[in-house]
């Protein structure tokens, strides 16, 4: 009987390693070793680390000459009706997703003139909006109400140490995404060995699953009115360096990180919130914060097939509802197009952020990876932008390269301003407007 379950339990592992292969041929670095403990960096063991110079030579998965991304909408009643209903000005507002005022936790006389001055498609909810479970439901719910089309509320729960709501629960925030990465090694590890011992060990230790975890906290976000997660993580640590990142990603073997990824999105969108990849095209292997400063990407178009797209790639096969894009310049990679003016200087110098790259977000994204939901930027006040530009050029660049949400502008009504001021100068057309609005509307339209 005990060789019979160890060889289904072989069976399922030569399954899930094929599995973690599927969409790509590419070599991948090694995770920490077996045991290794979830911790900061400069703390304790950090992961192993393998230099970009041994990952940059395998044959690239993109094309030569890529074929341009055509969106293909599919039809939907209600999204053609909205559509035809939404005034020019709404449908900017359909793409602006600010935070509240700084502590606010309630719909209040004095918020409802800020709320009346644009139709905001949504908001980000943070650590200060947030005091009961009964307070968020009840703003939650007088936000929506005084929306004409439902809002897209999110936040950032991704557990350990980026939890905006975890503490209104009983046992707090879920674990980091490092600790259920190491928990799952761990637990493969301890089901080998137990078939040839009594097994006490596997028995007495507690795992962690990613979907369920995922699920977890589906379930108290949709209980506060909460319907999109920015999580999970997607970023591969393989610089222990950087500390921006972390135990925030789930490790740094690109194949564990995308089964784990697989998993967290399947949990939390199988219990009612969108998930949302982030950071794409990757900054696990930066040393830069970019809520400080620009961050950098100093490896080639190779070496992203190889590791950074891989999280990525899983995600979207398990059905990510979104994308967010990181402020990360990566100056060995070439095929940005100047969208405006300002940004040639930039892409001569190789340090265009992916948040304004035609190239990360059209060509990549949308073409060779076949993401056809929503992009999101990440926070537009964040440093690594706004210390070199100003805020409409800021929320034009990043629409312009294929932004469908434009998250936390600096000043929401400047942002609303340049968009409106891009449309009627032809930066971009209506098409290009309706193409991110239909987005926007399809993924309202599964709140209904």
């Amino acid at each position: 009987m005990k060789k019979i379950l160890l060889l289904a339990l072989l069976t399922v592992l030569v399954v899930l390693l094929a599995a973690c292969r599927r969409s790509t041929g590419h070599q991948t670095l090694e995770g920490p070793a077996p045991g290794s403990n979830p911790v900061e960096p400069n703390v304790l063991q950090q992961p192993e680390y393998t230099p970009a110079s041994q990952l940059d030579n395998p044959t690239p998965h993109v094309q030569d000459e890529p074929t341009p991304y055509e969106p293909q909408p599919q039809f939907s009643a209600f999204v053609e009706y909205w559509l035809e209903q939404l005034t020019l000005e709404e449908k900017i507002g359909q793409l602006i997703m600010p935070r509240l005022p700084w502590q606010t936790t309630a719909v209040t006389p004095g918020l409802e003139p800020w709320l009346d001055t644009i139709p905001f498609g949504g908001f980000i909810l943070f650590g200060d909006n947030v005091e009961s479970i009964e307070q968020v439901q009840t703003l939650t719910r007088d936000l929506q109400a005084r929306a004409r089309l439902p809002l897209l509320i999110s936040t950032d729960e991704e557990g350990g140490r980026v939890s905006r709501i975890g503490r209104l629960f009983e046992g707090g925030p879920t674990p980091a995404a490092y600790d259920i990465g190491q928990s799952r090694q761990r637990f493969w590890e301890l089901a080998l060995s137990s078939y040839f011992g009594d097994g006490e060990t596997l028995r007495n230790e507690e795992f962690y699953h990613p979907y369920e975890i995922g699920h977890i906290n589906a379930q108290r976000l949709t209980t506060l009115g909460i319907n999109m997660n920015f999580a999970p993580v997607a970023d591969v640590w393989s610089n222990p360096a950087n500390a921006v990142i972390g135990n925030r990603a789930f490790g740094s073997n690109p194949r564990e990180v995308s089964l784990n990824v697989a998993h967290t999105v399947e949990g939390l969108q199988n219990g009612g919130v969108f998930a949302t990849l982030k950071h794409f095209p990757g900054h696990g292997d930066t040393y830069e914060d970019s809520h400080y400063q620009l961050a950098f990407h100093n490896h080639n178009i190779r070496r992203f097939w190889q590791v950074e797209a891989l999280p990525f790639i899983h995600g979207i096969e398990a059905g990510a509802a979104a994308i967010m894009t990181g402020h990360i310049s990566t100056p060995q990679v070439s095929g940005h197009t100047a969208l405006l003016p300002w940004m040639q200087p930039w892409i001569d110098s190789g340090n265009l952020p992916a948040t304004f790259s035609d190239f990360w977000l059209q060509t990549i994204l949308r073409g060779e990876l076949g993401f056809d939901g929503l992009i999101i930027t990440d926070g537009l006040e964040m440093r690594a932008l706004t210390d070199h530009f100003t805020c409409g050029q800021i929320a034009l660049g990043a629409f312009l390269a294929g932004a469908d949400i434009l998250l936390i502008p600096a000043n929401p009504t400047e942002a609303f301003q340049a968009m409106l001021f891009g449309y009627h100068v032809g930066y971009f057309s209506r098409a290009r407007l309706n193409e991110s609005v239909r987005r926007i509307l399809y993924a309202k339209e599964q709140l209904q």
